[in-house]
């Protein structure tokens, strides 16, 4: 399958007649799949109100929202803006002709001091800039600051110390790392970090289907991931709480992005008194140290970019006047050179990903071609609810078939 022919899979399973009901409300809508951060959102709003740029939050559930995105551009009529990624999956918006290059728009915010070309080269396809940066996030392991003092342990600077805290962790009562397969998207995650600590050449080639997924650099991460599993160093798979569990000390370690954070701490942890975060160490010792860092973009249709309230949000998200607020109000960061990190955890991790010029990687989900990556996650969540070598094999060989199917058309 070609990427607009992803557009036509998500718009099959969308539900009928939500796009058009969407489309009876008179003010402008932001549509999200964040819905975890409905409540930041509608504080952002009536902030926004105030200054002049009223707006409604309106979430979806992830795979819901897919679809009724895919619907809207299949009609040729998607919203005026609403909430996408980074990546591939912006490409394929592009490449369906439904967004509105910002340029113009970027241009100013970088003339002016209010906006970086490294977050604008996040967001740029094919020489154009699509869409503002509701906040831009890297990847980290958050831990619980009481729990590793408990356990007499410190922050690993190396995967062995990583390891050995992590059985120390263990050993006291305590689960090293809070991961599940919540909402249905999480399953790459750990995939795509051991990946990247054992062979980041392969993680590239994965993406663009120079090596597959029966390979032997990812028969080597699920065998690590099994492990680990083994070990009991992970919570069960299957919690709907993930926030809430690593709010209540149920693991010590989160490897999340730090957007994350405003969660936990609205669980009632505070940032640098009960939590921080530090880089997951390579297993490789001779590599450069990386991090995963993901952009979502508010992006704006065709019809969108035609609309003077549409514009002028636009422009007003990128000043540092909505960028303190957003920061605020969601502990959010938009990339914002002129607006302070929003708490002190993603301000020590952006000093350490800084200190130690890690190499920056793109997250797996905006990574490889949609087609692949859906499927794909459907198999890390089965290997992460039953982490065995069969259960691995079988996903592989699945996941195999998928990509060979999809590059046999697209290379």
């Amino acid at each position: 399958m070609k990427r607009r022919d992803v557009l036509a899979a998500f718009a099959a399973a969308a539900l009928a007649g939500q796009f058009r009901q969407g489309l009876a409300a008179t003010d402008l809508k932001l549509y999200h799949d964040k819905y975890f951060w409905q409540d930041f959102l509608k504080k952002m709003a009536t902030f926004a109100a105030s200054k002049g740029h009223p707006f409604t939050p309106t979430p979806y559930a992830t795979d819901q929202y897919q679809a009724f995105i895919a619907s809207g551009v299949q009609a040729g009529s998607p919203p005026d803006m609403f909430s996408w990624w980074n990546g591939t999956k912006l490409a394929e918006l592009v490449e369906a002709n439904a967004l509105a290059p910002l340029d113009d728009v970027w241009h100013e915010a970088i003339s002016s001091g209010e906006a970086e070309q490294s977050v604008a080269d996040l967001l740029t396809v094919d020489g154009h800039v699509y869409g503002v940066p509701l906040t831009v996030n890297y990847w980290g392991v958050a831990y619980n600051k009481a729990l590793f003092a408990k356990a007499g342990v410190t922050v690993p600077t190396s995967w062995d110390e990583l390891m050995t805290i992590s059985a120390k962790l263990k050993a006291s009562g305590i689960t090293p790392f809070n991961a599940t397969i919540q909402d249905g998207w999480r399953g790459f995650i750990w995939f795509e970090e051991l990946l990247i600590r054992t062979d980041p050449d392969a993680y590239a080639q994965l993406n663009a289907g120079k090596i597959g997924y029966t390979s032997a650099p990812v028969k080597r991460v699920f065998a690590l991931w099994g492990e680990l599993y083994q070990r009991g160093f992970f919570t069960p798979a299957t919690s709907n709480e993930e926030f809430l569990d690593f709010a209540r000390g149920k693991a010590a370690m989160y490897l999340i992005g730090d957007w994350a954070y405003a969660n936990l701490m609205q669980d009632g942890l505070q940032p640098g008194k009960d939590f921080d975060a530090f880089i997951m160490p390579n297993v490789e010792k001779s590599l450069q140290p990386s991090i995963i860092i993901e952009a979502s973009p508010l992006v704006i249709s065709r019809a969108g970019a035609k609309k003077d309230d549409v514009m002028s949000f636009a422009r007003w998200w990128m000043t540092p006047e909505a960028g303190v607020a957003w920061g605020q109000y969601a502990s959010l960061n938009t990339g914002d050179p002129k607006v302070p990190k929003p708490n002190p955890v993603v301000a020590s991790l952006t000093n350490a990903v800084t200190a130690t010029h890690a190499k920056l990687i793109t997250r797996y989900w905006e990574a490889s071609p949609s087609d692949i990556v859906l499927p794909a996650v459907e198999q890390f969540n089965k290997f992460m609810v039953n982490p065995t070598p069969a259960v691995a094999e079988q996903c592989m060989n699945s996941i195999e078939h998928t990509a060979k199917d999809y590059w046999a058309n697209n290379k």
